[in-house]
């Protein structure tokens, strides 16, 4: 209770007392810091990693197709191998197991994009 203005009121009455007393219902976030803490680096690391090696893969599928530019194999290979360089020390700094989980599948996508880049050209055109 405080005083204002002589009366007294009450914090738990008045307008706005049953939309400050309902919960709200929690909506899912996506977060990378399972442990409370901050790793910028890390996280940025990962999702690199992951977009990275989505990139190189699906590069690497182009390349298979007759008709698409001739270039396609040498960036999957070029980006796959990049991103393997950037992923592999990226998953001994990862913090967590979200960022790990990232890291993975990211480097497996890079993996196929480079198999597939280096079977239709190889790193040159």
């Amino acid at each position: 209770m405080t005083q204002a203005a002589g009366t007294a009121v009450s914090r738990t009455t008045g307008p706005g007392a049953a939309v400050r007393g309902r919960a709200r219902p929690r909506l899912p976030h996506l977060t990378l810091n399972d442990d409370g803490q901050r790793h910028p680096m890390e996280n940025s690391l990962s999702l690199f990693t992951l977009v990275a090696g989505i990139i190189a893969c699906v590069l690497g599928f182009l390349a298979m197709q007759q008709g698409t530019g001739a270039w396609a194999h040498v960036g999957a290979t070029w980006l796959g191998l990049i991103t393997l360089v950037i992923g592999l020390p990226a998953q001994l700094f990862s913090a967590t197991r979200s960022e790990r989980m990232l890291i993975v599948t990211g480097l497996v996508a890079a993996f196929v994009g480079v198999c597939l880049g280096l079977a239709h050209g190889g790193l040159l055109p």
